[in-house]
């Protein structure tokens, strides 16, 4: 298996994708032509990202990907196919899972990449991973409004409804302590720099050293910067 098999998997995955449904998902209008000329943004960010997971983490280890989509589909397909590694995908979008799988299934009937509809603490049970992805999770406008229009400075103080924004917070804050638990050390985060702040917190707090890599890759959507996190 090389980068070259890798490609050529992904792209028959994008061939058989349905594009006007995930467009539906994604935008409020004209969303099949504009995921269209995304792809092959989304094929070579994707790849990009992967090449750079893939010389961090170890060959047949684990990932837990939480929120994870299209965008992070040519990523969880090299991880599997190029790394040996397994893959648990989680999302709370069930249409988008229910695309993706059925674009994968079309390419191959047992396919080793499956998105399962859930919450991941959930989904992932007790699992121990030595790497967790999580991207543009905690600055997801449909789950956490408050958050993400403060992530991104949307809104102003005295906007902010204040008891709103502590729940907010105390949610995404377990979310985060939960996904940091089913990391092995040494492991590894990859995440937005919109979101890395959750990560250093927990790790503060659980009295873990840490090192932020300076490599960073764009997402293929919104164009935030995704680097990685070293748990020690």
């Amino acid at each position: 298996m090389d980068w070259d098999s890798v490609t050529r998997a992904r792209e028959r995955v994008f061939d058989a994708l349905d594009w006007r449904g995930l467009g539906e998902i994604y935008f409020h209008e004209d969303g099949e032509a504009l995921l269209r000329e995304r792809r092959s943004r989304l094929g070579e960010l994707g790849e990009s990202l992967a090449r750079a997971l893939l010389r961090r983490v170890p060959s047949r280890g684990a990932s837990l990907w939480v929120g994870a989509g299209l965008v992070e589909l040519p990523v969880l397909l090299a991880e599997v196919m190029l790394g040996g590694r397994a893959v648990t995908a989680a999302s709370l979008r069930g249409d988008e899972c229910e695309l993706l799988n059925d674009a994968l299934r079309r390419v191959t009937p047992q396919p080793e990449l499956t998105f399962v509809a859930g919450d991941v603490r959930d989904v992932a049970g007790d699992a121990t991973v030595d790497h967790v992805g999580c991207i543009s999770i905690f600055t997801d406008p449909e789950t956490w409004p408050l958050l993400s229009d403060v992530a991104y400075g949307r809104i102003s103080p005295v906007q902010l409804d204040v008891d709103r924004f502590v729940s907010e917070r105390a949610e995404a804050g377990d979310l985060a302590s939960c996904l940091f638990g089913r990391l092995s050390r040494p492991g590894w985060i990859t995440t937005s720099a919109e979101e890395v702040a959750w990560f250093l917190e927990t790790a503060a707090a659980q009295g873990a050293n840490y090192e932020a890599g300076e490599e960073s890759i764009e997402t293929a959507m919104v164009g935030d910067p995704v680097g990685f996190l070293r748990i020690d």
